[in-house]
C-alpha cells in the first residue's frame, strides 16, 4: 500500500500542476487567476475535510493505524475530480467566446485528386 501511495501522491500534484497549466490565455488574467486560486483553494478545503471525515470514522476502528494511508487515497481521487470540475467551469465562463478560425489554405486546391 504505501508503494501505491508513492504512486498517487505525484500523480496528485500533477493533478495541481495541469489545472494551473490548462488555463485559457485571455487579455486580462486577473479574473482568471482568482478563479484559479479560489478552485485551489477549495481544493486543499476538500482535501482537509476528507481528511477530517475518514480520521473521525476510522478511530473508532481496529484498523485505526491506517487512516493516512485511506485518507491519501480519498485524496488522490477526491481532489482531481474536483479540479477537473472546475476547469469545466473555467473553460465554460472564460474560454474563447469567438468560434474558431477555419484552417486557410494557401494555394489552390481545386485540381487536386483526392
Amino acid at each position: 500500500m504505501v508503494f501505491a501511495l508513492s504512486l498517487l501522491l505525484p500523480m496528485l500534484a500533477f493533478s495541481f500542476w495541469l489545472f494551473w497549466r490548462l488555463s485559457p490565455q485571455r487579455v486580462e488574467a486577473a479574473p482568471l487567476r482568482r478563479f484559479n486560486l479560489a478552485a485551489i483553494a477549495l481544493a486543499l478545503l476538500l482535501g482537509a475535510l476528507l481528511i477530517w471525515y475518514v480520521r473521525s470514522n476510522m478511530m473508532t476502528g481496529s484498523d485505526r493505524a491506517t487512516w493516512p494511508l485511506v485518507a491519501a487515497f480519498y485524496l488522490a481521487g477526491a481532489i482531481p475530480l474536483f479540479l477537473a470540475l472546475a476547469g469545466l467551469v473555467r473553460r465554460k465562463c472564460y474560454g474563447s467566446k469567438e468560434a474558431d478560425k477555419p484552417l486557410e489554405l494557401t494555394r489552390d486546391l481545386s485540381k487536386t485528386r483526392f
